[in-house]
């Protein structure tokens, strides 16, 4: 999400469907590169609902990458 400079609400209701799906199915969704602006309104959204972990949204693909190692170990 490095290239993704601000999170409108039809981003955020397509992401949240989106995570509301994969946990029905016992995924986790990870998220890389995610500046400050749209991690503070993911983490307002996602606080409501529940869902976003301080280490599912990881500054960088490579932290992000470690972590979708955890999560699958």
């Amino acid at each position: 999400m490095r290239k993704v400079p601000f999170i409108d609400s039809t981003g955020i209701h397509n992401l949240t469907s989106l995570c509301k799906m994969s946990q029905k199915e016992k995924i986790t969704i990870v998220l890389s590169g995610v500046n400050e602006k749209v991690h503070k309104t993911l983490r307002e959204v996602g606080h409501s609902m529940n869902y976003w972990e301080n280490k599912t949204i990881c500054p960088n693909i490579n932290v992000a990458l470690d972590r979708a190692k955890e999560i699958i170990n």
